[in-house]
């Protein structure tokens, strides 16, 4: 058992691992380190030595869902499309070894792109002032991972739910936009003045959207918010991986397409 999981895992690294990947995350790499010149972040660090929030993750914030998601939205559906998924479940492996694959892969290569994210800014950081400044960025690691891992888990969701890859896009596409926090935070003022809630309950039911969430982190004194931040990532990805794991072990692929 251990040792076919490993041999779907390692195909799934592969797969997850591409240029397409790589592209992505290297432009997204260096657009985080070109906003860090052209913003106020060089200057901050340079005359205050603080590394100012929102010049280093302001672009994960405002992209970040599309360039996870962009990662996962086929890791199922893909299987699916090509009769792949069903001839692996012909050779006697089962659906919790093929979705338990899935989720270590997951893990793993979102941990990669935290830091692929990270290193660059970090570096530049470091050049610019000291390495003890630089390590102050390196504490939002495992922050930055629970939010890509909440994107992720949600892109397998949709890989898992949109049954082909073409659909997986476009649900993905739109997930992003909706999650984006500028316009996601037009949801619950919307739903605050239609139900009178009060300005922390909206504050609230606007910490659903992980770039939110992961703003909450701009101070890093701030410690209740890195706990909320923490229940919040890990409850959301336990949950979407719920959902997936569920309706996965419950499709017929062999009748796919009929």
């Amino acid at each position: 058992m251990r040792a076919t999981i490993f041999d779907l895992t390692k195909r799934d690294l592969k797969r997850a691992l591409n240029l397409r990947t790589f592209g992505i995350w290297i432009v997204m790499a260096a657009i985080t380190v070109f906003f860090f010149f052209t913003s106020n972040g060089k200057r901050e660090l340079v005359e205050n030595g603080h590394v100012e929030f929102m010049a280093v993750f302001l672009p994960m914030i405002i992209f970040g869902a599309w360039a996870v998601m962009s990662v996962y939205f086929d890791l199922v559906s893909s299987d699916r499309e090509h009769n792949v998924l069903d001839c692996i479940l012909c050779s006697g492996v089962t659906k919790g070894q093929i979705f338990t694959a899935k989720i270590i892969t997951t893990i793993t290569v979102s941990l990669f792109l935290s830091f692929l994210y990270l290193a660059p800014i970090t570096a530049v950081i470091a050049s610019l002032s000291d390495v003890a400044t630089a390590g102050t960025v390196g504490k939002y690691l495992l922050p930055l991972w629970g939010c890509i891992m909440v994107f992720a888990a949600l892109g397998i969701m949709i890989s898992v739910l949109a049954r082909s890859s073409k659909a997986s896009m476009i649900w993905s596409l739109a997930s992003g936009l909706i999650l984006m926090p500028r316009f996601f935070v037009l949801i619950p003022e919307g739903i605050g003045k239609v139900f009178h809630l009060s300005a922390e309950t909206v504050d609230n039911i606007s910490m659903i959207s992980p770039g939110i969430m992961m703003e909450a982190l701009s101070n890093p004194a701030n410690t209740s918010s890195w706990s909320i931040a923490t229940i919040g990532f890990t409850i959301g990805t336990v949950s979407l991986f719920a959902i997936a794991g569920f309706t996965f072990s419950r499709q017929d692929e062999y009748n796919y397409g009929e």
